[in-house]
């Protein structure tokens, strides 16, 4: 290293230049690449790298996310002929196994009506399991249901709530803030949704390492802890005026892109 330094002086001007803007441009690239693992990434889900067969293995040795792997793949017809109420098989495999992804993407077949009837309420129910699980896609799901009133009644409180958690997991802060304005001749709303947040925040934690009960309760119990009430804020008692929900869309599960088409050779038409 220090022979390479000292033959330095030997270099012409020009190529000095050359190595002084091939250190800085790698800096720079150390620097680009340091700031953007401290940034929370949207996580977006990818088949693994492991084959059909692998993850099959895995899958009945008991590796709920080899299920959830395979769920995906029926999913999207990625490795796997696409078939919905196979994915819907492995998604309630993965589900049992604790992975709450599954249980959030069991509520989006529901809510699609993917392979079967649309089913709003159990879709509902399954963004909320998973949402408490702290799967920020199914908390904004869950907060954009309840303020459209998608299938739901509707509860600005509640709703805001969950996107202002979603938010904080940078998914989709538009949604937050498209509410917040909504609401912004009721602040009394806006204050008690933003305690509910620092509940809901708070059961999250207590229930971290937890798996997600499966199969889903067949109430609200899902909302407590053995042996805990479930806090609730009380919401505003005001006449408000009736005003139409803010239309916030629901988040799909990120597709899995396909191969980029192979190029035509027919020229495109000239434009007019």
């Amino acid at each position: 290293m220090l022979s390479f330094f000292h033959n330095q002086d030997a270099k012409t001007p020009r190529q000095s230049r050359s190595l002084r803007l091939l250190f800085l441009c790698l800096g720079a690239l150390v620097v680009s690449l340091t700031m953007t693992a401290g940034r929370a990434q949207d996580a977006v889900p990818q088949l693994v790298s492991r084959s059909v067969p692998a993850l099959q293995k895995a899958a009945a040795a008991g590796d709920a996310h080899a299920c959830l792997q395979l769920g995906l793949a029926s999913e999207t017809g990625d490795g796997l002929p696409q078939d919905y109420a196979r994915a819907r098989e492995w998604y309630e495999k993965a589900a049992a196994g604790g992975v709450a992804e599954a249980i959030y993407r069991l509520g989006h077949l529901d809510q699609e009506g993917l392979g079967q009837a649309a089913d709003p309420l159990l879709a509902y129910r399954l963004y909320r399991l998973a949402a408490l699980a702290d799967f920020p896609l199914a908390q904004y799901n869950l907060g954009a249901m309840l303020v459209s009133a998608r299938g739901v009644t509707r509860d600005d409180v509640d709703g805001l709530a969950w996107l202002i958690l979603a938010a904080r997991h940078g998914v989709n802060p538009d949604g937050e803030r498209k509410v917040r304005a909504h609401l912004a001749d009721r602040p009394q709303f806006i204050t008690a949704a933003e305690r509910r947040a620092t509940e809901l925040a708070a059961q999250i934690a207590a229930r971290r390492g937890q798996k997600p009960p499966w199969p889903p309760p067949a109430d609200d119990a899902d909302d407590a802890l053995p042996g805990t009430t479930p806090p609730r804020v009380e919401r505003p008692k005001i006449a408000a005026p009736k005003m139409e929900a803010p239309v916030i869309q629901p988040v799909p599960p990120p597709a899995i892109a396909p191969p980029d088409a192979p190029a035509s050779d027919t020229p495109a038409p000239p434009a007019r």
